[in-house]
C-alpha cells in the first residue's frame, strides 16, 4: 500500500478521525474499550491516577457487586433487567451521542420499546437508573456532563460511586431539578428513588 493509499484510509475512520454517524456506529463491530461518544468521536474511559485505559480490578469489583445487587432485585421482581458495560445509552442522533454507564436497571415496560436484546441499537428509551463508578481523575465537569445527558434522556437515578472514600451519591433527575436525595456510607443501605423496594447495603459494594 503507498503512503497516498493509507493516509487516505487513515483520514476516513469514523469516530476517530471525523464524527461517526448514528448508521456508522450500528455498523462498528464490538470494541473492549470502554468509551463514550460525544459529538460523533470515540471518548475512551480513563481509570485511576496513572490514566490506564482498562478498568482496574478494584473497579471492576465494585462493578461487578453492582450488576449482582441490581440483577437480584430485577429477578426476585421481575419488573426490570440489568446491565453491564459496554451496554450504550443514546443521548441524541446529531450530531451522535452515547453514554455508558457502568451498571444501568431499566424496567420492563421501557425496555419492551427498545430494540430487540439481540440488535446493536443503544438503548433509547433509555433506562430508569444509571450508575456511574467515579474514576480519582474523573474532573467535577465531566461528571456534571453525565447528569446533564442522562437527565436529557429522561433517567430518573444516577448513583455516583466513590470507590476511594467507599461512599455513594444517588442523584434524583426530574423535569424540574437534578439534585442529590443522599449520600450513603458503611453501615448504611441505598434506597432508590426510582424503583420501589429497591435497597442496597453499602458494605456489599465494597467486599472483595
Amino acid at each position: 500500500m503507498t503512503a497516498i493509499a493509507e493516509k487516505l484510509e487513515v483520514s476516513e475512520i469514523p469516530g476517530v478521525t471525523r464524527p461517526m454517524t448514528y448508521e456508522e456506529y450500528v455498523r462498528t463491530p464490538e470494541e473492549r474499550a470502554r468509551y463514550d461518544i460525544l459529538d460523533g468521536y470515540k471518548v475512551y474511559r480513563r481509570y485511576g491516577k496513572e490514566e490506564m485505559a482498562s478498568p482496574t480490578r478494584l473497579h471492576q469489583n465494585i462493578q461487578g457487586n453492582l450488576y449482582v445487587a441490581l440483577r437480584s432485585y430485577a429477578l426476585t421482581t421481575r419488573k426490570a433487567k440489568a446491565f453491564l458495560s459496554p451496554c450504550d445509552v443514546l443521548i441524541r442522533h446529531i450530531p451522535l451521542k452515547i453514554r455508558q454507564p457502568d451498571v444501568l436497571l431499566i424496567s420492563q415496560e421501557r425496555l419492551g420499546q427498545n430494540p430487540p436484546d439481540d440488535s446493536p441499537a443503544p438503548l433509547d428509551p433509555a433506562p430508569e437508573l444509571v450508575v456511574e463508578i467515579i474514576s480519582p481523575s474523573e474532573r467535577p465537569g465531566q461528571r456534571t456532563a453525565k447528569l446533564s445527558d442522562y437527565h436529557h434522556v429522561d433517567v430518573r437515578e444516577v448513583w455516583q460511586v466513590f470507590a476511594e472514600t467507599k461512599t455513594i451519591e444517588v442523584i434524583s433527575l426530574t423535569n424540574d431539578a437534578i439534585e442529590t436525595v443522599g449520600t450513603y456510607k458503611s453501615g448504611e443501605s441505598i434506597v432508590s428513588v426510582a424503583f420501589l423496594g429497591l435497597t442496597v447495603a453499602v458494605d456489599a459494594l465494597f467486599e472483595e
